[in-house]
């Protein structure tokens, strides 16, 4: 039998009633600072329990990563290490931010589903832990570059404090990117696997371990035509004491404005059922 509710309100009011939840579902995520803040620290303090180092293996690792493989390509291109490695670096951080961001977006929901089965949680506040906890690893591997800045004797420039619009602007995106991720994973779970796989080749097609002037006629379009590049390069350049081109803060403002778009329209149609995908 139909319920009294659905008979008497009419459809468009339905569909307003589903798309306010939804906004309700973002602001009331974003403004729980103190409870996403909380689940972030916890949830890092969790994984790295009983170890000697916590966070810093990834960092260790990082680091031995970028140091070899920086040493050994700047020999093979023939380029000065001290201006190869930070390029790297810094690209290098970035990038495992990002990555793990989406990965760990792909489970966020799935991780949650005791806690979504048994309150009222909003989606946003669990996207916002997961950016914030990779948010504390990226500071700890940022320890790499200031250790490369002072060995290649880079210096900081007024151009560096746009790293702070340009991680506003990254988390903002990663906030959407990981609700969507989320989402899509909780009702298709092989597209975990598929992200994981994307993430691997766009690893290389993404200007991490290569710059963009490298590139030559139809190939240079690999950087401009890839959303990634203007992810990283917003918080990258000024890291090297560079302003970022005004083209590449309109291109990451129209991600964000895109994917939110994108986000609200994906909760007013599907919010209530994520909860039975899980």
């Amino acid at each position: 039998m139909q319920s009294t509710l659905a008979l008497n309100i009419p459809h468009g009011s339905v569909a307003r009633s589903a798309y306010r939840i939804a906004w309700i579902d973002v602001v009331a995520g974003v403004r729980a600072v103190d409870i996403w803040g909380r689940l972030g620290w916890r949830e890092t303090k969790r994984r790295y329990r009983r170890t000697a180092f916590g966070p810093f293996w990834t960092t260790v690792g990082l680091a031995l990563f970028v140091t070899t493989l920086g040493l050994v390509w700047a020999n093979l291109w023939h380029r000065d290490p001290k201006a190869y490695l930070p390029y790297l670096t810094s690209g290098m951080v970035c990038w495992v931010m990002f990555s793990t961001i989406c990965l760990d977006g792909c489970v966020t929901f799935i991780l949650a589903e005791k806690l979504l089965r048994q309150l009222r949680i909003s989606y946003t506040l669990l996207a916002c832990a997961n950016v914030w906890r990779n948010g504390i690893l990226f500071f700890h591997n940022l320890t790499i570059y200031v250790l490369i800045c002072l060995y290649a004797g880079l210096p900081v420039t007024w151009a560096t404090l746009l790293a702070i619009p340009g991680f506003a602007l990254f988390f903002l995106n990663a906030v959407w990117i990981t609700m969507l991720l989320g989402a899509v994973c909780a009702r298709f779970r092989d597209v975990q696997q598929l992200c994981g796989t994307l993430l691997q080749i766009s690893l290389f097609l993404t200007p991490i371990f290569w710059s963009p002037d490298q590139l030559t006629g139809r190939t240079a379009l690999l950087a401009a035509i890839n959303p990634l590049y203007y992810l990283i390069a917003v918080i990258r350049e000024p890291l090297l004491g560079q302003a970022p081109p005004p083209s590449h803060w309109l291109i990451v403002i129209l991600m964000a404005i895109i994917g939110w778009t994108l986000t609200i329209q994906m909760l007013t149609k599907f919010r209530p059922r994520i909860v039975y995908w899980l």
